[in-house]
């Protein structure tokens, strides 16, 4: 029998694909830190959980290497997604959620992580256990401190075991085409954290593991700490952050140095609001009016961050009036990938779940509709036009989610320069106690 972390040409195409379609869904992909990566173990990489399935397509690319997986079990049940889940290398994890008596079996899904441990193939686990929309790291389970302390107790003597902390900030939760970084933490030494501490029972010992991949998570996400002034602290943080952030625009490291000065003025927010000043409770309030005014009025932020917004407001009509003629052929030869992934992201309340969908109907209909096409020009027009469609359907794909994109900043900007309330609210938070913020 074929074990699940033994390699498969099949699962290598499927993954050059994946990867391709992976990597074309963001504008700007980041990847920093891949240098602390032991190559003397057994690694258990362990991500924040913000984007289903996305979080996992994302780790997966930190390198070429196969990786394995778990994930909720419910999803698991029908006997053809099992077959197929499996293929790609992931298994069913229980939650307390499902039932305590289903627990017993991840017992048998703890062994084959294992053994896949030993033959030096990475684990990946999402060990907040459940994804979530906000800039805040969630309590960690323990699922993936006991397949470490297991892994400890079957190989610990012959190779070290890893835990490797990734952190994934995404430009944006929900929509395609946005950007995407992650960050390779500080490894923790399992083998040596436990020769260490010899006195500490296998609760402790889970427990100063989880301690020490909690730290480390916090320092490559953007964690808001403060639940009660979540909302501001986070506006307040990008709006102090606006002479920074435009100063990376045109920087290769524009995410990272995007991460580092927000997580530089979430610091310098929160300790602010930690005062409890009579100053810093009018400044929430102004901040926490101001993100729900902006968000009902569907006016991003990139929006109010512009410099020289009317003349950036210029640029974009023009631009997407040139590449009109192009949006219209675009939209007509994609309209099956495009109308199908919009009526199943409609069958998902949780949005979360929608750029998981655009790829996974782009990546069962892009063949279908290019062997469709295909064919179809080649019969009615000429095999030279069945090449081009071929070549550039998916091109135009992208070419349509970025025409799209630039009308939604072209709306942002005419609610931002026509609401005159909501842009002096804005500068009167910006210069409200300057010196408190700075």
């Amino acid at each position: 029998m074929t074990k699940i972390h033994e390699k498969d040409r099949r699962y290598r195409l499927l993954r050059f694909y994946v990867d391709i379609l992976f990597f074309s869904a963001y504008r700007r992909v980041e990847f920093h830190g891949k240098e602390k990566v032991p190559k003397d173990g057994a690694i258990i990489y362990a991500a924040n959980h913000t984007n289903t399935l996305m979080d996992a397509l994302a780790v997966l690319a930190i390198d070429k290497q196969e990786k394995v997986f778990v994930a909720r079990a419910d999803i698991f049940k029908n006997p053809i997604i099992l077959k197929f889940l499996t293929f790609l290398k992931m298994l069913p994890i229980n939650r307390k959620r499902d039932g305590i008596d289903t627990l017993s079996k991840n017992e048998d899904v703890n062994d084959i992580v294992v053994d896949a441990m030993q033959n030096r193939v990475p684990f990946c686990i999402m060990p907040e256990g459940t994804h979530h929309n906000i800039h805040n790291l969630m309590s960690l389970q323990k699922g993936l401190f006991r397949i470490a302390l297991q892994a400890y107790q079957t190989f610990g003597n012959q190779m070290p075991i890893y835990i490797v902390p990734v952190g994934i900030e995404f430009g944006h939760y929900y929509r395609y085409r946005s950007s995407i970084l992650v960050q390779i933490g500080t490894p923790i030494n399992v083998s040596q954290s436990i020769l260490a501490h010899p006195d500490l029972t296998p609760p402790q010992q889970m427990n100063m593991l989880r301690d020490a991949l909690s730290n480390n998570l916090k320092e490559v996400i953007l964690h808001v700490p403060d639940d009660q002034n979540y909302s501001a602290t986070w506006e307040l943080s990008q709006l102090y952050g606006k002479k920074q952030h435009q100063r990376f625009i045109f920087n290769k490291n524009q995410l990272i140095n995007r991460f580092n000065s927000v997580k530089e003025k979430i610091s310098n927010v929160s300790s602010l609001f930690k005062t409890d000043q009579k100053e810093t409770k009018h400044l929430a309030q102004m901040v926490n009016d101001f993100s729900r005014q902006r968000q009902m009025c569907g006016i991003g932020i990139d929006s109010v961050l512009k410099p020289h917004i009317r003349w950036s407001l210029v640029g974009r009509i023009v631009l997407f009036l040139l590449g009109l003629p192009i949006f219209i052929v675009s939209a007509v030869a994609t309209s099956p990938v495009t109308l199908l992934s919009l009526f199943l992201c409609t069958k998902f309340k949780d949005k979360a779940f929608h750029n998981t969908v655009r790829l996974l109907t782009l990546l069962v209909m892009l063949p279908i509709v290019m062997l469709v096409g295909v064919t179809l020009f080649s019969i009615f027009l000429s095999y030279i036009w069945g090449i081009l469609f071929f070549v550039l359907l998916y091109p135009s794909y992208i070419f349509l989610h970025e025409s799209l994109r630039l009308v939604r900043l072209i709306i942002s900007d005419c609610k931002w320069l026509a609401n005159r309330k909501l842009r002096k609210l804005c500068k009167k938070i910006i210069y409200f106690n300057t010196k408190l913020i700075i």
